[in-house]
């Protein structure tokens, strides 16, 4: 009797660290799903910020060449453009700082996931190892028994 409970209480705790280990592997998979998205979400950040600096040196050519003709007007609206696309790429140059330092996060704790993931299965193994160990020695014993009644 005291077998058979030991040997569900193996079982249990097998199934335990399995159900643990499965929702431990959605988690880091849900985790790495968010990284790569980050490195998306980055990506798009720098040809934002790639795009509004050009728009803006395009802005800043189109208004010397309207001060040089004396278009005043010209002149104050490609100033006032250059000046919208400067300050986005500001904006978006901070953007991509603060993506790239979440990222880097978002990695760390990634690989510790990971990290702790092995050692999970590793400890699924020592306990399977373990549990294989009892049954052997215990059907030896059993063995042993049934042949010292024979004798």
């Amino acid at each position: 009797m005291n077998v058979t409970i030991n040997r569900k209480v193996k079982q249990n705790t097998i199934a335990l660290i399995n159900k643990y280990l499965r929702n431990s592997e959605q988690e880091t998979e849900e985790v790495r799903k968010l990284v790569e998205r980050q490195y998306l979400l980055k990506d798009e950040f720098s040809k934002e910020f790639q795009h509004a600096l050009e728009l803006a040196k395009k802005r800043q050519v189109q208004a010397e060449i309207a001060s040089k003709a004396g278009e005043t007007e010209l002149y104050q609206l490609a100033k006032a453009e250059y000046q919208q696309y400067e300050d986005r790429a500001k904006r978006l140059n901070a953007m991509i700082a603060q993506a790239s330092e979440q990222l880097g996060e978002l990695e760390k704790k990634y690989q510790e996931m990971n990290e702790k993931l092995k050692d999970m299965q590793l400890r699924r193994m020592e306990v399977m190892g373990r549990e294989n160990i009892a049954r052997a020695n215990l059907r030896i014993d059993q063995r042993f028994e049934s042949s010292k009644a024979r004798i």
